[in-house]
């Protein structure tokens, strides 16, 4: 069985995005009619909802550009800071009284406008994008340029993303939005020849302006992302060369350094910054992780840093920092140790609190991290903080200890929000567990969920509740009936995949993980997912080896694609490198599986007693895991 199910491995926070549901089919026949009759808004009874369809005709009516469609969840990074820029507030070039070319809006025109907004929200944003990139060289007004720079964006298509944001820019000159968005799409490209003059221009409004810090900052963040940081690194040395004794530019000079893999000259760089303003806390934080990236290490890191607090011991940010930094090292203890003197300065700081629970929880001592959770939910109404993650982890604490009535209790208390879909899976699957199948349906079917994309979310969910009541073969048609209302869904695919793999279906596991990869080139885990199936039952064995690499390029510290890495060479004969992989994932997370795999490879290296320890271990934390189990049996170990 693949181990990749996100559903019962663990919970991970959900980074969710509120859209409109989609419009039916009639509104599409009825937008032509009505946009003729004038009564659009009473015909339709449409609800005026931010980045539904009548935003189209509130920007074409007011100049008031419509939201872009939400940022994707995971994918390239490389246009999100020109997507941030095109998601800011409206500029001087979409507020009331500046010129607008002079076009009539037709019913054609309107329908056009309707029909691609109707569309992104379905989903199909790239046809969206390039119906508005036509319109607007065909109306030349700067307000449709820029919406179809945004859909573009959201999509992530540079193809698009490029002429929609250049046309905008040469609508709209004096726009400061638009000018940055071809900046980023720019520098995200390698084109640094026409994205320089832009730049020193705006550098040169920034010194006027005194806001050098948020400009560099800006700009380094996306030429560290450059598809040529190298390059970008040149750029911004020449633009820089003004502000050498700016802490702000020595910092983003130091971005890109460690974007561009020169970890010396970042480490360099950030120092320089902590030298030209001692007390600049963000200064020593970064030249902290620069110098834990470089040949000094963690030692270093730690080093500058408790000589920082020596000067700065109020800086909670710094300690905080410090912290994770002995936690990463192996020191418990000490991280503890700071976290509590940090807590001593701000007793009522809710990240504070979160992270000496996060630490116990590592430590495995899970009372003491409930009792952190519970002071943390206990805060006076005057903090502000979100209660998700604390109930979260309070639900996981008592899933752990195997109270499952409690851990429902914790579940049900996480209100709508990002963490709300996540506690809401484990809530069902929980119910599931207890015997209280139906009402977990139930539960799931009455929620009501604004985006297809989250009522995909719900769908995979109810399959895992009959996942968990061996119900393999329903959960199956569940997701091929929901995978034919949203064939492009990728949640439902890599599901559906799962789901396909559990009923040994691998032709239509491996064709779902193909579509999910041709979809999303970048995704890891269906690389990996693909490959772990084929190993696993020892087939294909070189294409595995291949797709689980390109798995472990796009995510080289995941302990999962690690395991899947070691269990590969295993199967394949090369016992000693998949030791290493597989040691490696262990260490990153110990888990039944991983040391099920570790166990066996040190089994057949002759390096019994250290397997058993392994699998004693493992057998701790989730006695009846059926692959743990399997092995030991199949090896006679127990013996």
């Amino acid at each position: 069985m693949t181990k990749t199910d996100p559903w019962q491995r663990r919970i991970a926070s959900q980074r969710l995005r509120l859209a409109c549901e989609p419009f039916s089919p009639e509104f599409v026949r009825a937008a032509p009619r009505a946009a003729e009759s004038g009564g659009l808004a009473r015909n339709l009874r449409l609800r005026a909802v931010a980045g539904c369809a009548l935003g189209a005709f509130v920007l074409v009516a007011t100049g008031c550009a419509s939201p872009a469609q939400p940022e994707p969840v995971d994918g390239p990074r490389v246009v999100s800071a020109a997507n941030a820029d095109a998601r800011a507030a409206p500029d001087a070039h979409t507020r009331a009284g500046d010129p607008i070319p002079p076009f009539s809006l037709t019913p054609q025109l309107m329908y056009q406008l309707l029909a691609s907004e109707i569309a992104a929200q379905r989903g199909q944003v790239g046809s969206a994008a390039v119906t508005y990139l036509t319109l607007a060289r065909k109306t030349r007004d700067p307000r449709i340029a820029r919406r179809a720079t945004e859909l573009a964006l959201a999509e992530r298509s540079l193809e698009h993303a490029l002429p929609a944001a250049q046309l905008w820019h040469e609508l709209a000159p004096e726009s400061p939005i638009a000018s940055q968005t071809i900046e980023s799409l720019w520098m995200a490209t390698g084109r640094f020849a026409q994205a320089e003059p832009l730049l020193r221009e705006r550098l040169g409004r920034a010194r006027a302006d005194r806001r050098l810090p948020e400009t560099y900052d800006r700009i380094a963040r996306t030429l560290a992302r450059s598809s040529d940081a190298s390059a970008g690194l040149k750029m911004l040395e020449r633009l820089a060369a003004p502000d050498a004794g700016e802490p702000a530019a020595r910092l983003a000079l130091a971005a890109v350094a460690q974007g561009a893999g020169d970890l010396a000259r970042a480490a360099a760089e950030a120092e320089a910054a902590l030298q030209l303003d001692p007390a600049n806390e963000q200064a020593a934080i970064l030249a902290a992780r620069y110098v834990s990236q470089s040949p000094r290490g963690t030692e270093g890191a730690v080093a500058l840093l408790r000589s920082y607090l020596e000067r700065e011991p109020k800086a909670v940010e710094a300690r905080f920092a410090l912290a994770r930094l002995l936690n990463a090292g192996g020191s418990h203890d000490a991280a503890r140790e700071q976290f509590e003197i940090a807590l001593k300065q701000e007793p009522d700081s809710p990240p504070i609190l979160l992270s000496l629970a996060q630490l116990a929880y590592q430590m495995k001592q899970p009372q003491v991290a409930e009792d952190y959770l519970r002071r943390y939910l206990g805060l006076p109404g005057t903090v502000q903080r979100d209660n998700a993650p604390a109930l979260l982890f309070l639900g996981q604490i008592a899933e752990d200890a195997r109270r499952n009535e409690e851990a429902i209790d914790w579940y049900a208390q996480v209100g709508r929000g990002e963490q709300f879909l996540a506690a809401l899976t484990r809530r069902a699957v929980l119910m599931a567990r207890t015997g209280r199948l139906d009402e977990a349906r139930a539960l799931l079917r009455g929620t009501s969920v604004p985006s297809a994309r989250e009522r995909a979310q719900l769908t995979a969910a109810e399959a895992a509740v009959l996942r968990e009541a061996g119900r393999q073969k329903e959960a199956w048609e569940l997701l091929s009936a929901a995978l034919e209302r949203q064939p492009e869904s990728t949640e439902l695919l890599y599901d559906h995949a799962m789901a396909a793999e559990r009923l040994d279906r691998l032709d239509a596991m491996e064709a779902s993980l193909r579509k999910l990869i041709e979809l999303r080139p970048d995704y890891a885990h269906a690389y990996n997912a693909l490959g772990y199936s084929f190993a696993d039952r020892g087939l294909r064995l070189e294409e595995a080896q291949g797709l689980i690499a390109k798995a472990l390029e796009l995510a080289p510290d995941d302990a999962q694609i690690l395991d899947s890495m070691g269990w590969v060479l295993f199967r394949r004969g090369q016992t000693e490198a998949a030791i290493g992989y597989l040691e490696k994932a262990w260490s990153r997370l110990p888990e039944a599986e991983i040391g099920a795999h570790l166990g066996e490879a040190l089994w057949r290296a002759g390096r019994v007693d250290e397997a058993r320890r392994i699998w004693h271990e493992a057998a701790r934390d989730d006695p009846e895991n059926r692959v743990l189990k399997e092995t030991v049996a199949r090896l006679r170990a127990d013996r």
